[in-house]
């Protein structure tokens, strides 16, 4: 599954000339495994979104790496998100794949999750979110993922 994260990555970021909304922001992430220590991640997030009226569908690719905690493991996400614009407030939920990266050996999955965000200025929103991720061959099965993200359009 390596080489898939940067393939769909480059295939996300090169449809920048037909997106409408081009974003990138960085989130604090509480990543809790259903067996297994607990740790925190930064991350840093890109996505590129296509509006129609108050929906929306936006292709998202994001990279943390541990800040603290017990265990010592990157994550790599790329999603496909569908929106609804609800007035103050827009609705998020979607899913992808998800690698974890523990020094040498590499551990894939997939991932769903939800969330809502808010607009704070017309270029800044701030984000909430649940992700889960459900991995084939690593120290868990399952990890939940707390998100809460800053995020700046262009």
């Amino acid at each position: 599954m390596k080489p898939l994260i940067p393939a769909i990555l480059f295939a996300t970021l090169g449809t920048g000339a037909l997106a409408q909304d081009f974003y990138v922001g960085g989130s604090l992430d509480y990543l809790f495994p259903h067996s297994g220590d607990a740790q925190t991640v930064g991350a840093v997030i890109a996505g590129l979104g296509i509006d129609t009226g108050p929906f929306a569908v936006i292709g998202e690719a994001e990279y943390g790496a541990q800040i603290a905690g017990d265990n010592d493991y990157d994550t790599a996400r790329i999603r496909v998100l569908g929106s609804y614009d609800w007035g103050d407030y827009t609705l998020r939920a979607g899913g992808g794949v998800t690698e974890y990266y523990f020094g040498d050996d590499t551990s894939g999955g997939y991932n769903f999750g939800f969330g809502a965000e808010r607009a704070v200025t017309p270029n800044i929103r701030l984000r909430g979110e649940l992700i889960r991720d459900f991995m084939d061959n690593t120290f868990t099965a399952a990890v939940t993922t707390t998100r809460v993200a800053v995020l700046y359009s262009f």
